[in-house]
């Protein structure tokens, strides 16, 4: 993934509807103050992703409930190994 730009907090306020219409391309903005990210702005489709990403967070698989190949693969895997 290509680093968020990133713009101070001074910047974005000045600046909004700029902003506002760049982070569809972007996909994230880091917002800075004083050198340091206090936060960011994120396009739909980033926050799509970001509320995706929470709910399989918490998202319980039973073993009894995976497929053969899954298993498959947990089984044959290699500790440090990256998979293909």
């Amino acid at each position: 993934m290509a680093q968020a730009l990133k713009v101070s907090a001074t910047e974005f306020a000045r600046k909004f509807t700029t902003f506002r219409e760049r982070v569809q391309s972007e996909g994230v903005i880091e917002i800075t103050a004083h050198d340091r990210t206090i936060g960011g702005f994120l396009s739909a489709a980033e926050l799509s992703h970001y509320h995706d990403m929470i709910r399989r967070e918490r998202e319980v698989i039973r073993v009894s409930d995976m497929d053969d190949e899954t298993m498959a693969l947990i089984m044959n895997s290699e500790y440090g190994k990256v998979s293909e």
